[in-house]
């Protein structure tokens, strides 16, 4: 087990690198397993995201004080180059931590878990980056290794939807690293003031105030661990960014609909879909993953509709298929497709980490396609069928939106009216962090004629 916050980071980072593992759930299960205190749990993920949103900056500053560049660092295992990377953050970009501690921690763990040699390689080159420090830092200095280390190519694709400028001030949005925690609130349940009131008192020290885009919305910014607030231990409120809460709110939804929840991963859009239906209806989720799905059941029972509403779960691979969800159709469709995930980097820069090649993003576009496809046909005459991807990248969302309704002349796309909160009631709509206080997001309202 990790016996420092640095030591976890490293584990992290070189689990995500290795094995393509996804960041958050490695780093979740090895602060469960650390036995680390709250100011060690917090230091351990600031050093994970960090890294993983300036690796490439990382990369060039050590490979100044190498005697091959960067070609030094790429010849070194995953862990000591997580090692590397990690006190390199921790000199650049973190002015309260000393830059010798940062060092001497990394030439242990390396010292510790690989040879000598190896430990005298990352102290050399460790010890010329903290004599080049500049003191003191500059007070952007996290987001401009961020900015710095961005993918060109994602920054062109997000470029073609917002603009040059609108780009730049959705990523500095993004890679600011506040830490803001969302909140879905069960507004059945609670109304959202209340909980806003509830937070303020019980978090005198955090930044409590509804979202701009969702009713359901509640953001909170330096308030710790939110599985400790009393409102999520209450299921008044759970999780949930709140882009990926509109959605449900996009479709239109009211009580006693039946809806299917397509790639329903964890159940946050059937959550939200409970809510606005007033718990009374029939949400069927289906989703590859049946942990998952259990996970969905679990968080949506716990909100306490009762019997009014008929939740059902069915694992299927929707490219093929709905497996064995019973015939019919749905009063609406909510695809929120498996994607590149660059609206999401700022909390998950690891995703990017996975589209290391062209044949990555043409894979998710075919995937995206069938998926839509698939869920089309499950839409009643009349019903709304609602596709979102959590990515700002045309390709992804717009060019399959646009193919698709080439060819199904039933089906156009139609802006939504009362009912659905304003930001959401376009035919098409974008969302990004500088504008929205959201992750990035392209959603698209269709109608099958009835």
């Amino acid at each position: 087990m990790p016996a420092t916050a640095r030591d976890c980071a490293a584990g992290v980072l070189c689990r995500v690198e290795a094995d393509r593992a996804f960041a958050a759930a490695v780093l979740d299960t090895s602060l469960h397993r650390s036995g680390l205190d709250a100011r060690d749990r917090a230091l351990a993920t600031e050093l994970v995201y960090g890294v993983l949103r300036a690796a490439p900056s990382l990369d060039a500053a050590l490979g100044r004080f190498a005697r091959d560049g960067a070609a030094s660092l790429a010849k070194l295992d995953p862990l000591t180059r997580a090692a590397l990377r990690v006190a390199a953050y921790q000199i650049l970009a973190l002015e309260r931590i000393p830059a010798r501690a940062a060092v001497d921690a990394a030439v242990e763990t390396v010292k510790r878990s690989r040879t000598p040699k190896l430990a005298g390689f990352a102290n050399a080159v460790l010890r010329k980056l903290a004599d080049a420090r500049p003191t003191p830092l500059p007070p952007d200095a996290r987001l401009m290794l961020a900015l710095g280390a961005f993918p060109a190519e994602a920054r062109t694709r997000i470029a073609a939807v917002l603009g040059d400028d609108g780009c730049e001030r959705h990523l500095r949005a993004a890679l600011a690293d506040d830490r803001v925690v969302t909140l879905r609130v069960n507004t059945c349940a609670t109304p959202r003031d209340v909980v806003v009131a509830r937070l303020r008192s019980e978090l005198p020290n955090a930044s409590v105030a509804e979202g701009r885009v969702s009713p359901l919305a509640v953001r909170v910014s330096g308030g710790g661990d939110p599985a400790g607030w009393s409102v999520v231990k209450e299921a008044v409120a759970a999780v949930q960014e709140e882009g990926a809460q509109g959605v449900a709110l996009m479709a239109g939804l009211r009580p006693g609909m039946r809806v299917l929840d397509v790639c329903a991963g964890r159940g946050g859009k059937s959550a939200a879909a409970a809510v606005v239906m007033e718990g009374k209806g029939t949400i069927h989720a289906v989703d590859l993953h049946p942990d998952k799905l259990a996970r969905l059941r679990e968080a949506v029972g716990a909100m306490g509709f009762g019997d009014g509403l008929k939740v059902e779960t069915h694992a299927a691979d929707v490219t093929r298929g709905f497996g064995r969800l019973p015939s019919g159709t749905y009063d609406a469709v909510l695809v929120d497709a498996p994607c590149s995930g660059l609206g999401t980097l700022g909390h998950r820069p690891d995703a990017l980490w996975r589209l290391r090649d062209a044949g990555g993003w043409r894979d998710l576009v075919v995937m995206q396609a069938q998926i839509l496809a698939n869920a089309s046909a499950r839409v009643a005459p009349g019903g709304t069928l609602v596709y979102a991807v959590c990515t700002l990248d045309a390709e992804e969302g717009d060019g399959v939106v646009r193919r698709f309704l080439d060819g199904a002349a039933e089906f156009r796309a139609v802006a939504a009216g009362e009912g659905v909160p304003e930001r959401l009631r376009g035919e098409r709509v974008v969302l990004d962090a500088a504008s929205d206080e959201t992750d990035g997001f392209m959603m698209w309202r269709m109608v099958r004629g009835g």
